[in-house]
């Protein structure tokens, strides 16, 4: 099965040790950056609309992108346990999202010019292990077409295991996080990523149905052509309605 290889693979990725950590990354890259805004509106029981905008800069590098994205989503499964956090994805045990975004790009800096649609989807199921911890495997498929100085279709599969838990501090829930994840890609048909993220959600409470704010960081290595890898830092600010 598709989530036992990719944990096998992490595994022999993790195994490496920190001796040959030089060797498995490779050089660093610049740095980017990663801000966002969500707005989750509740349509129905078990479903909602999401409004993401996403910037994306690598200052060093004089990049500035903005993707704009809309999904819809389902919960399409009973709830795992109640949380204080106002993600009321987080409660059930699977939840599937389905999304169409626009990545603009504003300056390509050194980069090539291009822009790119995406058709997107995911399907996330979650389990509760023992110390109140979350477990979640996000499987995430993508259909990309690059136009505007570029051409070409591709498809990226993204398999996520992420693992958190939600503390209550005066009935304010903190949650910190870390995951993994793999990415394939076609073309050139092969591993092409590999990601390793931790970050911390606080929620809040000042209108509609709650708001969190998340800061994360991730060390993206690049596995195929050459090895290499990046930090990104990224603040997520989300609200639902």
């Amino acid at each position: 099965m598709l989530p036992s290889r990719v944990a096998t693979v992490v595994a022999a990725l993790l195994a490496a040790g920190p001796v040959h950590a030089q060797g498995f990354f490779g050089p660093k890259g610049s740095t980017s950056y990663l801000p966002e805004v969500d707005a989750y509106f509740r349509l129905a029981d078990g479903v909602r609309i999401q409004a993401q905008v996403q910037p994306y800069l690598v200052p060093s590098q004089q990049v500035t992108q903005v993707t704009f994205g809309v999904y819809g989503a389902w919960y399409v499964a009973d709830v795992l346990r109640e949380l204080l956090s106002p993600d009321q994805a987080k409660t059930h045990a699977v939840d599937m999202r389905v999304g169409v975004l626009y990545n603009a790009t504003l300056d390509p800096g050194t980069q090539g010019p291009g822009n790119l649609w995406t058709l997107q989807a995911d399907l996330t199921p979650r389990f509760n292990l023992p110390w109140m911890l979350l477990a979640s495997f996000r499987n995430r498929v993508s259909f990309n077409w690059a136009v505007d100085g570029a051409s070409g279709f591709f498809f990226v599969y993204r398999g996520r295991l992420q693992l958190e838990r939600e503390f209550d501090v005066g009935r304010v829930p903190i949650t910190p996080y870390v995951n993994v994840e793999l990415l394939w890609q076609r073309q050139p048909a092969m591993w092409t990523q590999f990601r390793m993220q931790g970050g911390l959600q606080v929620g809040a409470d000042l209108f509609a149905k709650g708001q969190t704010v998340e800061l994360n960081y991730v060390a993206i290595t690049s596995l195929q052509p050459s090895r290499s890898w990046t930090p990104q830092v990224g603040l997520v600010l989300s609200s639902y309605f």
